[in-house]
């Protein structure tokens, strides 16, 4: 395998996306870095709206940036007979369809999965819903935020006394991760059978089993003789303040906690039976992670995480999102990559986190404006003069 293989195991897949916000383009960004093409269909006027979102220059912001590098656009009004005319040939020349229009959309646009599919059984057609297809909110529009209420994540966020967001775009980027791997599984059985297949997902299933595993392990096991713990977000250690910041700590066994009571100055907690053992500590982990982190500080952030690395205890300082780019771990990982894009300027990426065949992946190309491409796709597929 050749460095540029082993950098690219999706050259050669080609993937069209119709879709707004952040599942399926995160999900295709994903393909794009490795190497596959990656055509956006886009409105005409505003195109995706997420180009409109948060600090941007002129209609790329850094949020749609982040999501559609080295991406090709193409602008299409699918209220056309002739638009649709173009975006059913350009999915019929793909490897990989994907959506995330609301159910029935597509099917009307005479692009839906099963039309597409018997003309091209090697498609490979994904549908990415809120809701799914069935029950009484199937056709009700998903955002984030809704989807973290919905699926539980504010309860945990705000355990044990409320409810909090999570504050970042957490269940739209998890449902991204999803279907980039379940196309990907798709793209695998397509090379041993020869046929591709559709797949559908929805957002609150994908948000379910993220959480379920860790979120509801306390309540899988349903026999009446299982004895129940406490909810894993009592496990969370509050984070300890320091005289100039805050650091975050994992403490497990006997001699992390020892170590954590000797630093915060609370010895005399060593000798609590309540808080030896596993199986005692989980019973009361809320109260005593409160109780450790009402203590007033008596160390540097630098000096706290030093002392309980040395007792090999996990430990790390709260960082901001400015400060990890100048972090020597990130530096010296090459977490980040600049770029100079041709109409944002000066740009800092975070590069792909795989590396294949012990490579990075090359640096991504530049995310697009609006209908950039429309002019050069068009007249790849013959169909300019339309």
């Amino acid at each position: 395998m050749t460095e540029t293989t082993a950098q690219q195991p999706l050259a050669g897949i080609k993937v069209v996306e119709f879709s707004t916000m952040i599942t399926a383009s995160l999900a295709t960004m994903m393909f794009a870095q490795q190497g596959a093409e990656v055509i956006k269909v886009e409105p005409p006027g505003i195109g995706d709206p997420m180009r409109w979102l948060g600090s941007r220059k002129d209609s790329i912001s850094g949020l749609f940036n982040n999501c559609n590098r080295a991406k090709r656009s193409i602008t299409l009004d699918l209220k056309s007979t002739d638009a649709v005319a173009v975006a059913r040939k350009l999915c019929l020349d793909a490897d990989v369809v994907i959506h995330n229009y609301r159910t029935g959309v597509m099917d009307r646009l005479g692009l839906g999965s099963e039309t597409l599919r018997k003309e091209k059984p090697e498609l490979i057609y994904c549908a990415i819903t809120g809701f799914g297809h069935e029950g009484p909110l199937s056709s009700r529009p998903a955002y984030d935020h809704v989807m973290q209420a919905m699926t539980g994540f504010m309860s945990l966020q705000g355990h044990p006394d409320g409810f909090a967001y999570v504050k970042t775009l957490l269940c739209d980027k998890l449902t991204a991760y999803t279907a980039a791997q379940a196309i990907t599984a798709a793209l695998f059985a397509r090379e041993r059978i020869g046929e591709g297949q559709h797949i559908d997902l929805s957002m609150l299933a994908s948000c379910a089993a993220f959480l379920w595993p860790d979120g509801g392990m306390h309540l899988t096991l349903m026999d009446e003789d299982v004895i129940h713990g406490v909810p894993f977000a009592d496990y969370y250690q509050l984070p300890l303040r320091t005289t100039d910041g805050a650091i975050a700590y994992a403490a497990m066994s006997d001699d992390h906690w020892e170590a954590v009571f000797e630093m915060v100055g609370r010895e005399d907690l060593k000798s609590e039976e309540k808080y030896k053992g596993l199986e005692n500590r989980s019973l009361h982990m809320g109260e005593l992670a409160s109780l450790v982190a009402s203590q007033p500080p008596r160390m540097n952030t630098a000096d706290l995480v030093a002392g309980l690395a040395a007792k090999d205890v996990p430990a790390a300082p709260c960082l901001s999102l400015e400060e990890i780019k100048q972090h020597e771990q990130f530096v010296a990982m090459e977490v980040f990559e600049e770029q100079d894009h041709p109409l944002l300027g000066k740009l800092h990426n975070v590069g792909s986190p795989v590396h294949f065949g012990g490579q990075k992946l090359f640096p991504c190309g530049p995310s697009p404006a609006l209908g950039q491409h429309t002019d050069d796709i068009l007249d790849e597929i013959g169909m300019k003069d339309i």
